[in-house]
Order: C-alpha cells, then sequence, then structure tokens
C-alpha cells in the first residue's frame, strides 16, 4: 500500500469514529440511558412548548433517553417518541424524600425536642439561631429569613413565573 492510500485510509477512519463519537462529545446522551425526572414535567410530541403533551413524567420516575436536540431530550414514553427540556431529567435517580426524612429508621423517624421542632417551623433551626444571637444578626433580618423560608410556590406558579420571565424552556421569548 502506498503512502497516498494509507494517508487517505487513515482520513477515513478518522472522520468515522468523530462521526461517531461528536454528538456524545457535544452533551449528547448515550443511546437508551436511563434518566429521571427531577420534578413532575410534560413529555411532547414535538421539541416545542405548545406541542400536544403525550403524559406526564411524576417527580422521580425513570424514562429512556434515546438522543438529544438542542434543548430537548428524545425519550421513550408510553412506547411513543416524546420530548422533555433537557433541565428537567436528571442522569441520578432521586432520593426517596421519606427515606432521606427518617421513615426507614428504626426508631421511626427523626426525634426532635419540642423546642428543635418550633425552631425548625420557625424556619432557623437552633444552631443557626444561636449564630444569629452571637453575631448579632438584627431581628428584621432575622424575620426576613423566616418568612422567606416558610413561603412555598406550586409546580403551576413557578412555570408561570418562568413563561413570564422567559426562562428554562420559555427562554428567548420563542416556543423551541
Amino acid at each position: 500500500m502506498n503512502t497516498a492510500k494509507i494517508g487517505t485510509s487513515i482520513l477515513a477512519t478518522a472522520a468515522v469514529l468523530f462521526a461517531l463519537t461528536a454528538p456524545f462529545a457535544l452533551g449528547e446522551t448515550a443511546p437508551s440511558q436511563t434518566m429521571y425526572a427531577r420534578a413532575s414535567t410534560p413529555v411532547r410530541s414535538m421539541r416545542t412548548l405548545g406541542a400536544p403533551m403525550l403524559g406526564t413524567l411524576k417527580q422521580g420516575e425513570a424514562v429512556k433517553v434515546t438522543g438529544k436536540e438542542e434543548d430537548y431530550y428524545r425519550v421513550i414514553y408510553d412506547q411513543h417518541v416524546g420530548w422533555v427540556y433537557y433541565n428537567k431529567l436528571t442522569d441520578q435517580k432521586p432520593e426517596d424524600v421519606s427515606v432521606a426524612l427518617g421513615g426507614g429508621l428504626p426508631s421511626g423517624g427523626i426525634q426532635l425536642t419540642e423546642q428543635e421542632a418550633g425552631g425548625a417551623l420557625r424556619g432557623l433551626s437552633p444552631m443557626a439561631e444561636n449564630y444569629a444571637r452571637e453575631a448579632q444578626v438584627p431581628a428584621w433580618a432575622v424575620k426576613a429569613v423566616d418568612a422567606m423560608q416558610a413561603r412555598s410556590i406550586s409546580v403551576q406558579q413557578l412555570d408561570q413565573f418562568q413563561k413570564e420571565g422567559g426562562l428554562g424552556e420559555y427562554r428567548g421569548g420563542t416556543q423551541r
């Protein structure tokens, strides 16, 4: 084999290897990778916000990912090809909250004194309350933290906030 043929063969091999591996180097998922829903999230029939929904993944629900295009993962959902916005899935299975909070402990869960429970309900743990006292954090700042920690929003409110602000899958002001 002459030098020109060897060079051409090496270039052809390199081109094939690049074509096969480039999608993964550019952030694509491996074929048939299992991922999990970070929270309740829609599975759409196309890669746009306005596309009809095939269904909804529950938080922690596993889904088979077969690829990624732009900001969406291509998934197999209920034997159909669907699309999920990329930051709605994770490759780590979320912890079972009841186990994380002690539901699986032999003692029946986390044991708190009445004082600790009261502090936790107010927002600051006893350790944080002690620090705030020792650091002479103003009372208005402690109340502001308590108020902030007591506030909660629904998934629908978060979705509306993202839509109005052009954030997450709504960024850029256009439907993807």
